[in-house]
C-alpha cells in the first residue's frame, strides 16, 4: 500500500488527522500532529533531493505509536478485566 494511501486510510479513523499538503515544488508533505513535525511523505519527478528519509519515517512510525497507545491501554485493561471475570466464573462454578 503507498504511503499517502495508508496515512489517508489512518485519517479516516484517526483525530486529530495527519495533514498532507502538496508544495509549490511538488513535494507532498505531512503534518504529524502528535509529534508537531512535518516530514516529506512524496518527492516530486523535476527533483529528487527532497524525499522520504528514514528519519521521516521514523518519525511517522512515532506519530502512529502515539496514536494507538490509548487504544493499546484500553485494550490490556479489557483483556485483564476478562481474565478476572474468566477466573470469577470458574471459582464459582467450583
Amino acid at each position: 500500500m503507498p504511503l499517502i494511501t495508508a496515512i489517508e486510510a489512518f485519517n479516516k479513523t484517526s483525530h486529530p488527522k495527519i495533514e498532507l499538503s502538496v508544495t509549490h515544488d511538488g513535494r507532498t508533505i505531512a503534518r504529524l500532529p502528535r509529534l508537531g513535525r512535518e516530514i516529506v511523505v512524496r518527492g516530486t519527478p523535476l527533483n529528487r533531493k527532497p524525499k522520504l528519509s528514514s528519519q521521516d519515517i521514523a518519525l511517522l512510525c512515532e506519530e502512529a505509536q502515539l496514536a494507538i497507545a490509548p487504544g493499546m491501554a484500553l485494550l490490556e485493561a479489557a483483556l485483564a478485566a476478562m481474565g478476572k471475570v474468566a477466573r470469577d466464573q470458574e471459582d464459582e462454578l467450583v
